[in-house]
């Protein structure tokens, strides 16, 4: 071979050996070598794919955990590349590569072996857990921590304001009746719709409602948050045979920008409607006949008026509208009174002693109606 044969050969492997560091650039999965140590003389950092000591001829023994160096990275070749754990011979405990159909060791066949190299790991060393960068931990702990402050807040209002169930005895009754007195009078009133039977005055046009309508967009900045990418991160994988998986992971960081949109302005445009000003005969309370007690006997106050008037004319009277109100009396730990409000036929059916139950806070004895 001549010496330009030789520089374009030197050329052309400086040139492949390039392309593959520069492979190794992206985020494509490659292999590095790692090393094991010896146990029988002590050798450091034997490379993964020598299978025995190179000082003793020990061979790699069951349990032996493939370490990456800190300061060393050795790129296996494409050729040896392989994704499969050793297997470990069953006679002689040596580790084989899983290729070789027979023990390098002793000659023993690869079909009657039952372990590889991960079964055989201790179990902290079988599973390693990934230690959690510091800063992540810090951040991940101090939001766990709000978070369950923020938690135990809200149990404790929850556990606070609850209605909770209580029991008390009846001490006593309460009750409150009322009629409505009613007169046809002649009135003054203004609506959007005119009665059938009003005398209109007069009608104007008035502000009904208001409707929004778009007038301009206003320019405005604010914060958004952004996930870019900063850098690679190297993760190693250990493949069980002396390999190390590597993959470069695109890393992320959240960045905050200012960011430019429109705002919609809008003004409000009055909606006119008709409205009325009339007045109008009708009936009008004018004062109540109101009864009440402390005992367990209600009785209607005596108006002396009808509760129907047929044919009405200014200045008639009648009765309108009942109301009622029946309470049970209780009292609290402090033997203060409280009212509990029932219906008729609740209150009716209760006796003096009788035990009730009622809703109330936690630390309240007073009755949630």
């Amino acid at each position: 071979m001549c010496i330009a044969d030789d520089t374009k050969w030197l050329f052309f492997q400086y040139t492949t050996k390039l392309g593959s560091i520069f492979q190794r650039g992206d985020i494509m999965a490659d292999h590095v070598w790692g090393y094991w140590d010896c146990p029988y003389c002590d050798t450091k950092g034997i490379r993964g794919d020598n299978k025995s000591c190179p000082n003793c001829g020990a061979p790699v023994l069951p349990g032996t955990k493939f370490y990456l160096k800190n300061d060393v990275r050795e790129y296996v070749e494409e050729s040896q590349k392989n994704t499969q754990s050793n297997w470990i011979c069953e006679y002689c405990d040596s580790q084989n590569d899983a290729r070789d159909e027979f023990c390098r060791n002793c000659g023993s066949p690869r079909e009657e072996a039952h372990r590889d190299y991960f079964s055989a790991l201790p179990p902290e060393a079988a599973a390693p857990p990934v230690p959690p960068k510091k800063k992540k931990t810090g951040i991940a702990v101090k939001r766990l921590k709000k978070l369950g402050i923020v938690l135990a807040l809200i149990a404790f209002i929850v556990w606070l304001f609850v209605p909770i169930t209580r029991t008390a005895a009846v001490a006593g009754f309460e009750w409150e009746r009322s009629i409505a007195v009613e007169e046809y009078k002649n009135v003054d009133e203004n609506d959007w719709t005119l009665p059938s039977n009003a005398n209109l005055h007069y009608s104007k046009e008035e502000v009904h409602h208001y409707n929004q309508v778009l007038d301009h967009y206003e320019t405005k900045t604010r914060k958004v948050a952004k996930k870019v990418q900063d850098g690679y991160e190297t993760k190693h994988k250990d493949l069980g045979n002396g390999q190390f998986e590597e993959k470069k992971v695109p890393r992320y960081k959240t960045v905050y920008e200012k960011e430019t949109y429109k705002e919609p302005v809008y003004r409000n445009v009055p909606v006119y409607k008709t409205k009325y000003y009339y007045d109008i005969d009708k009936w009008t309370e004018v004062s109540s006949v109101p009864t009440s007690g402390k005992d367990h006997e209600p009785f209607w106050g005596d108006t002396g008026l009808p509760d129907n008037v047929p044919s009405p004319k200014l200045g008639d009277r009648r009765e309108g509208e009942r109301t009622q109100k029946y309470y049970a009396i209780i009292k609290d730990k402090k033997g203060e009174e409280k009212k509990i409000e029932y219906s008729q036929d609740e209150w009716s059916s209760l006796k003096l002693g009788d035990t009730i139950k009622y809703k109330t806070f936690r630390f309240s004895d007073k009755p949630l109606q």
